[in-house]
């Protein structure tokens, strides 16, 4: 009695060589493309959302220095109390983002030549001000010697959500100067 042979070997595919049958056969070929595409399809994915985030966060660290600035330009007079109402409602505008990773300032300068101001008065939330008397750069040429101008400033420690190295915290800053609207200047009593 001859050996029986199971089925499935006797159809010719079987019955070819192993490296023959191995180029010729097409079954599993979308399950391998899909194996090494996904990782990369998922990176993409990932590395979009991390990166439109950043972006995101970013722009409302723009609109958050220029809140304040606006906000604080404003004012004929300034006190304690309206500096502080005013930091922490621009602090507001970073939301869902936290305030905790940001230091947000406001300060008032008098411009001294073409590319240099004094600070006449700072208040900042989660940081100490600028300090009186100190020099800061601005645009060559923004106002004549003399002009007073308010100085928001807000820096924002970002750390991105999904990681792929240990990069850490992205610094995000800015800083805008205006004219005060009201009166020549925009004193802190």
């Amino acid at each position: 009695m001859a050996p029986r042979i199971a089925p499935f070997l006797r159809r010719p595919f079987f019955r070819r060589p192993f490296l023959k049958r191995l180029r010729e056969s097409a079954d599993g070929a979308a399950l391998v493309e899909f194996a090494v595409a996904f990782p990369v399809l998922l990176l993409l994915y990932v590395g979009s959302y991390t990166l439109s985030d950043a972006i995101a966060c970013n722009r409302k660290v723009t609109v958050t220095a220029r809140t304040l600035t606006d906000l604080t330009t404003r004012y004929p007079l300034l006190t304690q109390a309206d500096a502080t109402n005013i930091l922490n409602a621009s602090a507001q505008v970073l939301s869902p983002y936290s305030v905790n990773n940001a230091i947000i300032g406001v300060s008032e300068v008098q411009v001294i030549d073409a590319t240099h101001a004094t600070v006449i008065w700072s208040k900042a939330l989660n940081a100490p001000g600028l300090t009186a008397g100190t020099s800061v750069i601005i645009p060559n040429n923004m106002s004549p010697t003399g002009t007073y101008l308010i100085l928001g400033q807000v820096q924002y420690a970002y750390t991105p959500s999904v990681r792929y190295f240990n990069t850490g915290s992205i610094n995000l800053a800015d800083s805008i100067l205006m004219l005060p609207r009201v009166s020549d200047q925009v004193p802190l009593t």
